[in-house]
């Protein structure tokens, strides 16, 4: 874009938009931990087992750090196995049961985007005990290519998943991974040449797939633009390590395919992450499409928080869409990892403009 965007938010307007989304957060966090169990534990009576990767990540960013210390104590005693993978859906024989032939992690839904949410929760509060043997085991998933799939068993790589390994590694210093990952999306974004689609994974070769539907349409509404949005935090992070001016201009072009998506682009469940990564950009640049980005995302938060209890009767914090399944799996899900978007977005607007809460 190649002419000056102005944002159509004073810094009053912004101050009062600010106040309400982090109220979201905070009512969505006290929701979340309205489940937490006596034991540390996430898991109890008709809710599955394996959406507690968000919880220590979310808690920390509004200071219930106690509370993310008991599910981590959890996490270190109960859902780490010897290789350091993670039990989310447990095989037959951790269960209990007998299989012939026995289940292999693989089996038992190794999902590496999972894996890197805990990583980072777990190591923003210094519990290397639960981060460290995780990533050692993340680090054995990466493909010759750079990228990471989405299940360690599945033939392809995909963007979301090889952009937030990539961010994992940056909290281990591991720049040689990190490095990886981005070239690995930096590749996928010059291999992409269709204007108005952009596919985001590739086979093991790193070369992009455009025959098994993994793309953002530019013309329907409702897309997976968190694959993108992953690729900018990505570059930003590797352009606050490097102050390599190619990173910024990558989450430049990111930026520009996002402005010729559908309406919602800003403004729907999976519009986060491609949010932040916008207020991000412009706390470098001062590109102020990153503040109505952003804005445009804590609005949808604040205005689609729906009243549902926890399981005690308490609290009315979570977050559903009539495009998912009506579980509370979505309801505790995003209100975890909207903390992170809403945030993260306001801080770095705050912290070009100066405003304060």
């Amino acid at each position: 874009m190649s002419e000056k965007y102005t944002s159509k938010w004073s810094k009053a307007e912004l101050q009062v938009k600010f106040e309400r989304g982090r109220k979201a957060i905070a009512d969505g966090v006290k929701f979340q931990m309205g489940f937490l169990q006596p034991d540390g534990g996430y898991i109890w009576d008709g809710y599955r087992c394996d959406a507690f990767h968000k919880q220590a990540y979310s808690w920390n960013l509004v200071g219930e750090n106690e509370a993310a210390h008991r599910l981590l104590n959890w996490i270190r005693d109960n859902r780490i196995r010897e290789d350091g993978s993670l039990i989310l859906v447990p095989t037959a024989k951790e269960k209990g049961m007998t299989m012939n032939p026995p289940q292999s992690p693989d089996d038992a839904n190794i999902d590496i985007y999972k894996h890197c949410w805990t990583i980072q929760g777990a190591h923003r509060l210094g519990r290397f005990d639960v981060s460290f043997p995780i990533y050692n085991f993340l680090k054995t998933c990466q493909r010759p290519c750079g990228g990471f799939p989405l299940e360690n068993s599945m033939d392809h790589s995909r963007a979301m998943t090889t952009a937030w390994a990539g961010v994992t590694a940056i909290y281990f210093n591991d720049l040689e991974m990190a490095q990886k990952c981005m070239d690995w999306c930096l590749d996928v974004q010059e291999q992409n040449t269709d204007p108005e689609k952009y596919y985001f994974s590739t086979d093991d070769a790193g070369k992009i797939i455009t025959d098994n539907g993994n793309y953002i349409d530019i013309h329907k509404t409702k897309q997976c633009y968190w694959e993108v949005g992953f690729s900018m935090i990505l570059a930003n992070r590797m352009y606050q390590i490097t102050g390599d001016k190619k990173y910024l201009d990558a989450v430049g072009k990111w930026l520009d395919f996002l402005w010729t998506c559908a309406e919602d682009v800003w403004s729907y469940w999976g519009s986060g992450k491609a949010a932040q990564a916008a207020a991000m950009y412009y706390s470098f640049t001062g590109d102020e499409r990153g503040i109505d980005a952003a804005v445009s995302f804590i609005d949808f938060v604040v205005e689609t928080q729906v009243k549902v209890a926890d399981k005690d009767g308490k609290y009315a914090g979570g977050l559903w869409y009539d495009d998912e399944p009506d579980i509370l799996l979505i309801y505790v899900d995003h209100a975890a990892c909207f903390s992170g978007w809403v945030l993260d977005s306001i801080s770095y607007i705050e912290s070009r403009m100066g405003l304060l809460k």
